[in-house]
């Protein structure tokens, strides 16, 4: 069942895609990815130039090590040049569907599940794509810099960026992914939620992924859900409210809303589990790699296909 917010309203849809992957996401390489950038790396703030131009060469050579080419879009903010790393897999249609993550962190924080978990779910996705065949869509992979504060909500974060260079080229886009802290579960009942209302429809465990959008978005979100049930290897929760939701907005999707391109993001929900949040805490050692390779299965099966 499809759990949808629409201010409690619960649904269900008909959903008939298949399986598309030929591989299973790695834990070990997730894993390998997130302690690069959390522990070799640690923090990778707008002020950590040299931290974050370390880790985007690595995630240059990450992909160009998937026969994918990288290129650069670099931005100046008061004076200092920022980029945002992406690739692109050919697909049947010219159609884009991009899936992005950030790669920047808040202060100088070893930010493992905030964001290195994104980074290594964005990665090992498209490593799963090269390896299965043409996708449905072309696909555009991303990682963005500038998405924490003082920049965040601005158009200065480099998501917000990337989307307006598509939109201003002209290229249709038919949707975006953001991969949004995908790294801490439990069994506990931990989870909170913005309002206690939401605790009579959502679990309490937070062993959960999260598929999140505002309601003109819905139908990504929900094919995200879709393709988790299909695979069976992680719960899935959906919500579909408006971004005054706190949560809601909270990354590099809003600016695709803003630019008025549907795009959902994938999360275990951030603050509202993870104690760790915006903590020297956020280390590797805190994260479940087997979960994580569910999720992006989840998502590279939904990239590969239509929706």
């Amino acid at each position: 069942m499809k759990t949808i917010l629409l201010l409690l309203l619960i649904t269900t849809t008909g959903f008939s895609q298949k399986l598309i992957l030929t591989e299973r996401a790695d834990p070990a390489k997730l894993e390998a990815t997130v302690r690069f950038l959390a522990d070799t790396i640690g923090g990778r703030s707008y002020q950590q130039k040299p931290a974050l131009k370390r880790a985007s060469e690595y995630i240059q050579q990450k992909f160009t090590e998937l026969g994918l080419t990288p290129k650069l879009q670099t931005y100046v903010v008061n004076g200092e040049e920022y980029e945002n790393i992406f690739v692109e897999i050919a697909g049947e249609s010219d159609k884009a569907f991009v899936i992005g993550a950030h790669y920047d962190t808040y202060s100088d924080l070893p930010g493992a599940d905030d964001n290195a978990s994104g980074v290594a779910g964005l990665i090992e996705t498209a490593r799963l794509v090269s390896q299965s065949g043409k996708p449905s869509y072309t696909l555009v992979f991303v990682a963005f810099t500038l998405e924490e504060p003082p920049f965040f909500r601005t158009e200065n974060m480099g998501s917000y960026r990337l989307a307006e260079m598509m939109k201003n080229s002209g290229r249709a886009v038919i949707g975006m992914a953001s991969i949004e802290m995908i790294g801490y579960f439990s069994d506990k009942k931990i989870q909170e939620y913005p309002s206690s209302l939401f605790k009579i429809f959502y679990p309490s465990e937070g062993n959960f992924i999260a598929s999140v959008s505002n309601f003109s978005s819905l139908s990504l979100a929900d094919t995200y859900q879709d393709h988790a049930e299909l695979l069976g290897e992680i719960p899935c929760s959906q919500l579909a409210a408006p971004s005054a939701v706190q949560g809601v907005d909270f990354s590099d999707h809003m600016n695709f809303w803003r630019l008025g391109i549907d795009a959902f993001m994938i999360t275990d929900t951030a603050f509202l589990r993870n104690r760790h949040y915006h903590t020297r805490n956020d280390k590797a050692d805190n994260l479940d790699y087997l979960r994580m390779s569910f999720v992006v299965n989840a998502l590279a099966n939904m990239a590969m296909g239509k929706f």
